[in-house]
């Protein structure tokens, strides 16, 4: 392979590596239209991070009751609104830096440091309104619905050690 071709692979590698990022911004910042949850839950999806997964988990697991979805969707509605403009942000600085790379001329990581630590800090920013967003959900839960919560997150834990374990290539696999 030549030097050229094995370049252009590596800027390819990195921009998918980093566009791929802006797909995991949260679930707050996307729509409120329901992927199909069932009519007594509210309307959120599926985010790509550990506090949308627990925020995902609260809401689809817990039973809310009509007084306690419409707090819910209040909350969401609120750090929704708060998320888009730095998910725009995220995305114009991940554009930036995808620019940076494909720009004629050596690149080093001090030439893209401020692009990329505009991306970090956009991202911390949105994991903490993320993860406060599951802490004010949290906070309208009963004790009961937060033990049901629990109990299905350790089951999923232990469902996906077990789908870990079934993957897993035997001892006879390896000669």
């Amino acid at each position: 392979m030549t030097r050229s071709r094995a370049g252009r692979l590596l800027v390819h590698a990195l921009l998918a590596a980093l566009l791929t990022g802006a797909g995991g911004v949260p679930a707050l910042a996307q729509s409120a239209a329901p992927a199909g949850p069932a009519p007594h839950e509210p309307p959120m999806r599926r985010g790509g991070g550990r506090a949308e997964g627990e925020l995902w988990l609260m809401i689809r697991s817990a039973n809310l009751t009509p007084e306690q979805q419409a707090k819910v969707r209040a909350i969401l509605s609120s750090h929704r609104a708060g998320a888009r403009p730095v998910i725009e942000q995220l995305r114009q600085a991940q554009e930036e830096l995808g620019a940076r790379l494909l720009a004629p001329g050596q690149v080093q990581i001090p030439d893209i440091q401020p692009q990329l630590q505009r991306i970090s800090q956009l991202r911390d920013r949105l994991a903490q309104d993320s993860a406060q967003a599951a802490i004010e959900v949290r906070a309208v839960l009963t004790p009961e619905q937060l033990a049901r919560v629990a109990q299905i997150k350790e089951r999923l834990r232990q469902l996906r050690d077990e789908m870990r374990q079934l993957v897993q290539p035997g001892p006879h696999e390896h000669e």
